[in-house]
Formats: C-alpha cells, structure tokens, sequence
C-alpha cells in the first residue's frame, strides 16, 4: 500500500486490571497480537491491512503504543459471543504515555469516546511528536538498547547464577533468623574473621553484605570501617565508634549498636513495602548506605538493580527518568521498573534481574568509551590499569560481538600519513622486474569509507599507545575533521564538511574506476575526505612514555581525556586463591598496594603516573598458594614484577648508588601493613 493510501486510526480499550484476561485488556493486545470489537462499532469495515493504529485506554486517558493492521476485519467466535478481530503487528509499546487530554483540542476528529476514530496523518505526527517531546530515551535509543539487551542476555548460564543464589540465600536465612527474633547481636554485626566460629558465612554481617554476597548481588562499598558506625579492631576488644571514638570499649559500642544500628537493620528486614524499606535505609545516621541498600535487595530482589553506586544510579535515572526522586533505593526502583518495561520483562526472576542488573552496569560504563556528545576520546594513566581491556569490553558489548564495527591498531615511531590517511607505496614487482607503487588507502581511510556506507550503525576506530607516533605528520590536514562540528554527516550527507587531501589531484588525474575506488567522495570528479558521524575515536597511552608530548595543543583540545588510575576495588574482587577461593586478608594486601602506590607518588616524589596499576597486584593470584598473603608473597612479586620497572622509574630521580636503597626502602613499605597487623 502506498503512503498516500495509508489511513490513520485511534484503536480504544480498558488499561490493565480492567476486565482482566479478556480481549480488552492492554497486555492481551500486545501477546496476542489481535484487537477485538463488538461486530456492531463505527468504522469498524474501514481499516484495512497497512493502515497505521494509535492506541489509547479510555480510563487513563493515556495514548499508549501504536502499530499497523496485518489484516483487516475477520469475525471470530469468543466464549459464544460474536466478535470481530484485527491482526495487528509492529506493535510499539511506547514507555512515556500522552494525556488524550492535552492534545483534544487539536485533533481534527472530536469523537474521542467512540472505539474506532478515523485520524489524519497530521493527527497521528502531533500524537507521536507529543510522545517524543515527552520522552527522556528516543525511539531510536530505545530500539538500540533493546537490540543491545536481546544480544547480551544470551551470554549467560542461568543454571550457575541459580545455584549461587541458593547458596547465598541459605546463608543468609541464618541472619535473617536471629534478627527476626530479636537475637542479632553486636558479634553478628561486626567482627573479625579471626574472631569468629563459622556458625554465620562471611563471620557477620558487615562483611557478609560487602564480600560475601558480592558475586551474586553485586558491589556495595562501605566507604571506610567507619561507616558501619561500630567496627570491632584488630586487637579484638576495643571498637571504633563513629568518626571521634576509634578506642571505645565494649560498653559504649553495645550502646551505638542498639539504640542507632539494630532498629535500621531490623525495619529493613522485617518491612514488606519496599517504599517503606527505602524510607529507612535512605534517613538514618549509618553512613554505609551502599550496605544497607543490598540488605533491602536480599528479600526484595525483583524490585531493586542490583547496583548500590550513586553516581552509577544518578546516571541511569537520569537518561531513562529524569524524574524528581532525591533518595538512590527509589531512583533505583523506578530503574527497574522502567527497564523491565522497556524490555518486556513482564515477571522477573532473580536470574533476570541479576542479568539486567549487569546490562545496567555495562551499559553505564560503556558510555565512558565515546558519546554522541565527544565522539573522540582518549583513555590515559600508568601502565596496567585496564586501559586496553575496558575499552575491549565496551566494544565487545557496544558492538555485539560484530568484529566489522571496529578497528584496533597500534601506533609505533614508524608509523606515517600513509599508513594511516593514503600514500604512494610498494605493490608488486612489475613487467621489468622493478618494483611497482601504487597509490593505495591507508586504515583510517579505508574505516571511514566503511562508515559511511552504512550510516544507521556506529563504528569505533581504536588506537593504542597514540602518543607513539607523530601524530600531527599521521593526521596532517585531516585532524581538524575530527571534531564533532566538522564531521561528515552520513544522514544528509549535503551538509559538507569535506576537505582535499594532499593526494587529492593524484587522484583526479586517474581512471575513473581507480578514481572511484580510491576517492572517499568525488564531486563533479573532484577528490574530498571526511570523517563519518557514525565514527567514534578512541586512543589509549600510558603517560609515563617520554614521548606523551608529542600531543600539542591543537590535538589536545579535540579529545576527551579519561584518566584511568589503579583500581583497588578491583585488587579485593579479582585476586583469588587457588580455586576461585578468596584470601582470608586480601583487605590487609590491598592496604599494601595502596601504601606502594602512595609512597611512590609522593615519598619518591615520581607523581601518580608513576603508580603500578590494578594488574600488576593481581599477579599475586599466581604466586599465594595457601589461604593467606604472607609477607614472601610481597617480596617475590615485588621481586619479579615490581622492582625492575621501578628502578628504571627512578634512574630518572636519583644516581645509580641510591637505587637499590630506594627499593630496598620501597619493598619495606610495600610489607608494611603485614608487619603493622
């Protein structure tokens, strides 16, 4: 059917949990795929298969979705009662619903109360224009993250996350017990793990929440000891009460614990609304919220994300949402709720929301990569902070697994214009037995000019280790096309924005068949380059190269720069024992790593590029073989991986006589925290 035959229509009926599952329930149109009416409705013979629908519910007054008629009025038999049905398709539930209200006095058809009302095309824009304006996600952002879910969720073996639920759940019905019976005391709150007898996992519930549950219910950071409110020490008899007592005694801290922490963590427990569950965990005096937000997840794991950060939440809420919720736990339920919506989950699992709760998190930090807004980035810091692999993660989940959608390549000091732009080089030896050149395409270019092909996608071209080469000969007059203002719009590609290159008259001067092959566009046979929209540019160094100048001005102001530094929350999840198992004082080692890294940044005055990165620690999984670090641990990794970088960081500070000193006086720090215990 043509466009100027398409008609337009608003299709009427009752919203959810009115006349539940019967035919004119919202959620029975949209898994059936069929709308029904009484035989004996206006219009009812008019629309016809490819005719456009406009849904709406009479009692919300909501236009909710719309979609196209499949085929055309058919009379069917429900329950003994004489019916008509359309078969529907392309159905869209949209997630931001348009007061019928609000647009009545603009419709050129008044009969809003009828069942079927005939519209004009112009009706069916201002109705969907309306949505738009209403709406926080586009449709186009939309159909992404749904392409993105439908990719991602497949990854995932149910059957293992199922058992690791079991396993968490059974320890904490031990918990949940003694604070439901009014028995949790100050020992299953906080404790040490030397101090414990196994009767609780995690030894009690600080470390439960915070370790323990953390592969199956995500992250939740506390901060500091401090912020449990009550923290037993090291020497197992004082307590570390609030910011101003770091040596209460027994006494004081059984005092905090029942008047300021027992009553919170048992209205949360004992609470069946969960508004009444993010009212207690959002206002109280207990600064570990991220603790006390998984505690409310544990019993509530269909309504909450997974996911405790507040910067990670304000995000999210903000590109879904952008409503006016102040409290996390709540901007996280309206997360979940949205996202379930968007993705049609219409009941949940907790294996579900564990795999949506990771989408979420994957889908936050692959924006760091590059965005509409700074298509070019640059990821920087010193080496092994996961530069390379965050950026190969993203990509991976970005991309879907599709290798055609980004290129990787590495600069080095060899590396030229012709390499990278185009330029004359060896093909082949010819007739004479000379060598043959050719003017031949270099990476950037043949990558832009796949770009452009296919405009509705995005493509990444990745560079590692940029600050290698020399970046203004590699670019030449191409780099000013890398700014978002002077792309190449590949949607309406009349917009310009297309320079000559130094190779431009070459060209020009050729056949028209190698002039086509080679030319990025040729106007009225005249050679141009741009840089596609669609091409989002991603370059990763590490800052201590000597070479980290050859960045000018000029290049600098063109990307966003993502400083990337040791990440000891990595250290404490990631470095693991034999078998996955966890270190009994991985909290004592990354209290090392911190040490190393500040006494080289500031006692050896080397500044923090100079720090290790997060992947140099975690070598310690391939050196402790017993259930703990000990302090021959630290000399051996300092030994193998450590020292040798180290000494040549300092060759540059100090003579050649200090050196092993210096190291010497580096590995003793390093060991500190074991000694200090």
């Amino acid at each position: 059917m043509s466009k100027e035959q398409i008609q337009y229509f608003i299709f009427a009926n009752n919203p959810v949990g009115e006349y539940d599952n019967s035919i004119w329930d919202t959620n029975n149109i949209i898994q059936t795929k069929e709308y029904y009416f009484d035989p004996k409705v206006g219009l009812i013979n008019k629309p016809k298969e490819g005719d456009k629908v406009v849904f709406k519910e009479f009692k919300t007054k909501k236009y909710w979705g719309e979609a196209v008629v499949e085929q055309s009025c058919t009379p069917k038999n429900v329950d003994g009662r004489n019916t008509v049905f359309f078969k529907i398709a392309q159905i869209n539930k949209w997630l931001y619903n348009v007061d019928t209200d609000s647009l009545y006095a603009e419709l050129s058809n008044k009969s809003t109360r009828d069942r079927i009302v005939s519209i004009t095309e112009k009706d069916y824009f201002l109705i969907k224009n309306e949505m738009e304006k209403n709406s926080v996600l586009s449709e186009k952002r939309q159909v992404e993250l749904k392409e993105f879910w439908e990719g991602y969720k497949k990854s995932f073996d149910k059957k293992d996350i199922e058992e690791k639920l079991e396993m968490r759940m059974k320890e904490w019905q031990a918990y949940k017990s003694r604070i439901a019976n009014g028995s949790f005391s100050l020992e299953d709150y906080t404790n040490t793990l030397s101090n414990t007898n196994g009767s609780l996992a995690g030894g009690y519930l600080c470390n439960f929440l915070e370790r323990t549950t953390r592969q199956v219910f995500g992250s939740s950071k506390p901060g500091t000891a401090i912020n449990f409110g009550v923290k037993l020490n090291n020497d197992k008899t004082t307590y570390t009460i609030g910011k101003d007592k770091p040596n209460g005694t027994r006494e004081e801290a059984e005092e905090k614990f029942n008047k300021d922490i027992k009553p919170v963590i048992e209205g949360i427990v004992k609470s069946s609304s969960i508004w009444d569950i993010i009212r207690i965990v959002e206002n109280n005096n207990i600064g570990a919220k991220q603790i006390l937000r998984k505690l409310a997840v544990l019993d509530h794991q269909t309504d909450f994300i997974y996911i405790y950060s507040n910067d990670v939440i304000n995000e999210l809420y903000e590109e879904f949402i952008n409503g006016d919720e102040n409290h996390n736990l709540g901007k996280n339920a309206a997360i979940s709720a949205f996202a379930k919506e968007l993705f049609g989950m219409e009941s949940s699992s907790f294996t579900d929301q564990y795999i949506l709760s990771s989408f979420l998190w994957m889908l936050r930090h692959t924006k760091s990569i590059a965005d509409e807004n700074t298509p070019n980035v640059i990821l920087y810091g010193p080496p092994g902070t996961g530069k390379t692999y965050s950026v190969q993660r993203s990509l991976n989940f970005v991309c879907q697994g599709n290798r055609d959608l980004y290129e990787v390549v590495q600069f080095h000091p060899s590396f030229t214009y012709e390499d990278f732009i185009e330029g004359i080089k060896p093909k082949g030896i010819g007739k004479d037995g000379n060598i043959k050149f050719e003017l031949v395409d270099g990476v950037f270019k043949r990558f832009c000019k796949k770009a452009k092909q296919q405009p509705d996608k995005k493509f990444y071209f990745v560079v590692d280790e940029i600050n290698r080469a020399n970046l203004s000969a590699v670019f030449g007059e191409t780099l000013s096309r890398l700014e978002k203002n002077y792309r190449h719009n590949v949607t309406y590609p009349e917009n310009g924005n297309l320079i000559k290159t130094q190779y431009s008259t070459l060209i020009e001067q050729l056949s028209e068949e190698d002039k086509a092959a080679l030319a990025y566009e040729l106007i009225d046979g005249n050679a141009y380059f741009g840089v596609p929209s669609n091409i989002y540019f991603i370059g990763m160094m590490n800052d201590v190269d000597k070479n980290i100048d050859a960045f000018d001005l000029a290049l600098r102001r063109r990307f966003k720069w993502i400083r990337k530094d040791c990440d000891y929350e990595v250290i404490l999840e990631r470095t693991k024992g034999k078998n996955w198992s966890e270190f009994d004082n991985i909290d004592i080692y990354v209290e090392a790593c911190r040490y190393l890294n500040n006494y080289i940044s500031i006692e050896l005055g080397l500044g923090k590029s100079y720090e290790f990165g997060h992947s140099f620690f975690m070598k310690m999984s391939d050196i402790a073989n017993r259930k703990s670090i000990t302090t021959k641990n630290i000399e051996t990794l300092f030994e193998l991986h450590l020292r040798p970088t180290l000494k040549e960081y300092l060759r540059a500070l100090y003579p050649e006589s200090e050196l092993d000193k210096r190291l010497d006086q580096s590995l003793a720090k390093f060991k500190q925290p074991f000694t200090n215990k």
